[in-house]
């Protein structure tokens, strides 16, 4: 027969850290939408018609905001896209997914009460 131990299991604490800015005011939450363009993006070629494109701290979000960017160019197919924030405060991906053939959507919620930095980026085949 096989021993049987009982090991208790510690259940992390899911509770904020008091160092983590949060609203709990979610009237004053808001939603922008914004279009970069390919044009106004630094790229770089990956070979084999793949181009990696860079809009590198030019987009500001706002306390409490949800930003909806939009990443397209013409005559390209996306591949993959995403964000970096400018600084380690908590700022969450609330979707990123292809919404055309030509055009990646990420959405991004800064839940802080401070305007930051974001940097988003496009991998695409042209």
């Amino acid at each position: 027969m096989y021993n049987c131990y009982y090991v208790p299991v510690a259940i992390p604490n899911l509770t904020p850290t008091d160092n983590i800015e949060r609203s709990t005011d979610l009237s004053r939450q808001r939603r922008r939408d914004i279009t970069l363009d390919i044009r106004g993006a630094s790229s770089t070629d990956l070979g084999n018609g793949f181009y990696s494109y860079q809009w590198a701290d030019i987009v500001v979000i706002n306390p409490n905001e949800y930003l909806v960017c939009f990443l397209e160019g013409q005559n390209i197919n996306v591949i993959n896209g995403g964000f970096a924030p400018g600084d380690y405060a908590p700022m969450y991906a609330m979707e990123s997914f292809p919404r055309r053939r030509n055009q990646w959507v990420v959405t991004v919620h800064n839940p802080t009460g401070s305007t930051r930095h974001l940097s988003l980026y496009l991998i695409a085949k042209v």
